[in-house]
């Protein structure tokens, strides 16, 4: 399975020694407050973890890339979860990230999420890549517009109204290219 290097991270798959790790992020209302069903009840944050990291290893077996383990360099510990997934009842590929609350306001989740963006437009070949968010997360429609995602409006998934960025293979190349000259 793939592993992405970035200059402060590395994102690999997750492994059964991460569901301690994983449950305490999920354990965070602050950190889940925008994912679906978030804030997870305390009594319901194992579970919800456990789901999560079947479906994560689920998809991984099915198409050969999904949601990675996002991890510091710097300390060798979990952070976070980024990676590609399809959407429920959906065509589109979604980017999703979650981070740490210790590890905010860095530029951790640009960093991860462009590492994925590159490896699903390169690597995967996908056409385009979406990124969701309820509409008033603002910290991550900022991760999606520094991306070069554009708002393209407002869609129905996982049973609420959300908004919707998204950023072609064409228009990511493009971006690339205009910041290596």
């Amino acid at each position: 399975m793939t592993v992405l290097e970035t200059p402060r991270l590395r994102l690999r798959p997750f492994t059964e020694d991460d569901a301690s790790a994983h449950a305490v992020l999920y354990g965070d209302p602050e950190v889940t407050r925008f994912l679906p069903g978030g804030p997870f009840a305390p009594d319901a944050v194992q579970a919800r973890s456990a789901r999560s990291l079947a479906r994560f290893s689920e998809h991984w077996a099915l198409h050969g890339w999904g949601v990675w383990a996002v991890v510091d360099k710097a300390s060798d510990r979990l952070i976070g979860q980024c990676g590609l997934n399809h959407l429920p009842d959906r065509a589109d590929v979604e980017l999703l990230y979650a981070l740490a609350r210790s590890h905010w306001r860095r530029g951790l989740a640009a960093e991860a999420g462009a590492a994925a963006l590159e490896h699903g437009f390169t690597s995967v070949g996908l056409d385009r890549i979406v990124a969701v968010t309820r509409p008033d997360h603002v910290a991550s429609r900022r991760v999606m517009e520094r991306l070069g995602m554009a708002y393209e409006g407002e869609l129905e998934a996982f049973g609420m109204l959300l908004v919707c960025y998204a950023l072609g293979r064409a228009a990511w190349r493009s971006r690339r290219a205009e910041a290596t000259t």
